[in-house]
This record gives structure tokens, C-alpha cells and sequence, in this order.
């Protein structure tokens, strides 16, 4: 297992499409630990895969590293235009019942603030989970 200080290694495409020549050329290991339930849940993910733990791992491992990330800023962006979507819509109904008042603007306001950055990571997670499990 590396330590702590040690800087990850790049990681490179084998040279040849070959299975054997790439595993011949595989030298490095990395460990972890698992719980029963999580071991449970990659063993799983990988008798799906038609794969070996070892090799989903690897794949996995590999495609997230290599696999263009979410930026913050998606992620941020995502929010603001949740909180807007809940911020008009709340709108719209307390103004169909009358005039707003500036207690329920801003009681509208903070409730579209509070719950964003939530609602954002809820549906980057479904969209992660529906992509994994394609």
C-alpha cells in the first residue's frame, strides 16, 4: 500500500491490446478493506460485470480516473437553477393567494437557498448511479 506522502503514479494504457502482456505487466498492488456489506455490494457489482473483483476494481478504478469529471462549477450551476426553479414556483403559489409581502420573500428566498445545494447532489447522484449501472 503506498504511504500517505507518496505521490500517485500515472497511470498509462498497456502497450499492446494483448491481456497477457498487460498483466505481465502489471507490478504494482494496492489493498484495502472492506465491510461484509460493501465487499457484498463489489462482488456483486462484478459477478454482473462478468468480471473478476480483482479486474472490476481495476476497470473501475481506471474509468473514473480516466472518465472527464463533473466540474464544481456543474455542480454549482446545477444548484442555482434549482434554487430558481424553487424560488419561482413557491413564488407562484404564495402569489396566487395574494400579495407577497417582504417576511415572504424572504422566507421564500432563504427556504430555495437552504435546500439547492441538497436537491443538486440528490440528481448528480441519480445521474451517477444510472450511468454506473449502463
Amino acid at each position: 500500500m503506498a504511504s500517505p506522502d507518496t505521490k500517485p503514479q500515472q497511470v498509462a494504457e498497456p502497450a499492446s491490446g494483448n491481456p497477457a502482456a498487460s498483466d505481465a505487466s502489471r507490478v504494482k498492488s494496492i489493498a484495502t478493506r472492506l465491510t461484509e456489506a460493501e465487499l457484498g455490494e463489489v462482488e456483486a457489482a462484478a459477478f454482473k460485470a462478468g468480471k473478476k473483483v480483482s479486474e472490476w476494481l481495476r476497470d473501475t478504478a481506471l474509468a473514473n480516473v480516466r472518465a472527464p469529471q463533473e466540474t464544481q462549477t456543474d455542480a454549482l450551476l446545477l444548484a442555482e437553477i434549482i434554487g430558481m426553479r424553487d424560488l419561482m414556483l413557491n413564488l407562484f403559489a404564495q402569489a396566487s393567494k395574494g400579495p407577497l409581502s417582504k417576511e415572504d420573500m424572504r422566507k421564500i428566498s432563504a427556504y430555495a437557498d437552504s435546500i439547492k445545494e441538497q436537491k443538486a447532489r440528490e440528481l448528480l447522484s441519480q445521474k451517477q448511479s444510472r450511468t454506473a449501472t449502463k
